[in-house]
């Protein structure tokens, strides 16, 4: 059966373009939604009070003594490619084996994610494909917990200084935010949770989202994002997540990111995760 072998190949290369071309859309989206959130982040109002009962709502382990962690990526390479194609080419058997023989681990601090091979980086040029997967991984890696972190860090309800403002509607709740090229609106539920955010400036974004209730308060289970400043049956990514105690911090055990557009998901795991913790301080530069 050389044939249909070299014929799950050939579409196991064209899944590999759809995906390659795809993550740099789905990575500037992402680049995108964390550009934009830490601008949302800085508002001001006359609604203290009701801003400070929501915040309290919310686990947001990086606005407490966590400082960073880091974690063993755990990611089956048979499993995805039968999920994604429904079976693994023998011509890709050697490729699937090679890199499922390396080991990565992610840090995630307040800045970001990164992911790194340990012990060190392999040399993959003589493996088929081997390299281009393996930096498509560790960039699925990093996003999805980089799209994880505005909600780990707080920055999706507003602080100062820009305009806002907490308007009861029926579903619950709408915080308007003005401010210097900063147009958003966050909607609701009664319970404080957040359902989406609507931005106009700095750029047109929408994002869905979905809480559970851990220990500690909310914690997002899903958020959607899309490229448009209004509601939307269509997403470009959708990220998702499970969770673990660590050190009495909830964080993320399970990630998938599923790419809208081709149907592709990635699902990682998180394990062997070592928590640092302190107190950070802010410092500003002394005034002239």
């Amino acid at each position: 059966m050389p044939v249909i072998r070299d014929l799950i190949w050939e579409r196991n290369e064209h899944w590999l373009l759809r995906l390659t071309l795809g993550m740099r859309h789905l990575n500037l989206l992402l680049v995108s939604f964390l550009a934009c959130l830490p601008a949302l982040s800085q508002s001001m109002g006359s609604n203290d009070e009701m801003l400070s009962k929501t915040r309290g709502l919310y686990d947001a382990p990086l606005t407490r003594q966590l400082v960073s962690f880091d974690c063993a990526v755990q990611f089956d390479w048979k499993r995805h490619f039968i999920n994604t194609l429904g079976t693994v080419p023998s011509a890709a058997l050697p490729t699937v084996n090679r890199l499922q023989s390396l080991s990565h681990r992610v840090f995630v601090d307040r800045s970001g994610a990164v992911v790194s091979e340990i012990p060190s980086a392999t040399d993959l040029s003589g493996t088929p494909h081997a390299s281009d997967l393996e930096a498509t991984l560790q960039a699925i890696v990093s996003s999805g917990l980089n799209a994880w972190l505005p909600f780990a860090t707080n920055v999706i309800l507003p602080v100062k200084p820009t305009t806002f403002t907490f308007q009861p509607v029926d579903a619950g709740f709408r915080v308007v935010m003005k401010g210097a090229n900063v147009s958003a609106t966050l909607n609701l539920l009664p319970d404080m949770r957040i359902t989406s955010v609507i931005s106009e400036l700095p750029q047109p974004q929408h994002f869905a989202t979905e809480f559970t209730t851990g220990p500690n308060g909310y914690l997002i289970q899903s958020v959607k994002t899309g490229s448009r400043a209004e509601a939307q049956t269509s997403w470009d990514a959708i990220f998702a997540y499970r969770y673990q105690n660590i050190q009495g911090f909830q964080l993320p055990a399970e990630v998938v990111v599923t790419q809208v557009a081709t149907g592709e998901k990635w699902d990682y795991s998180l394990d062997d995760c070592k928590a640092m913790t302190g107190t950070v301080l802010n410092v500003q530069a002394p005034k002239k």
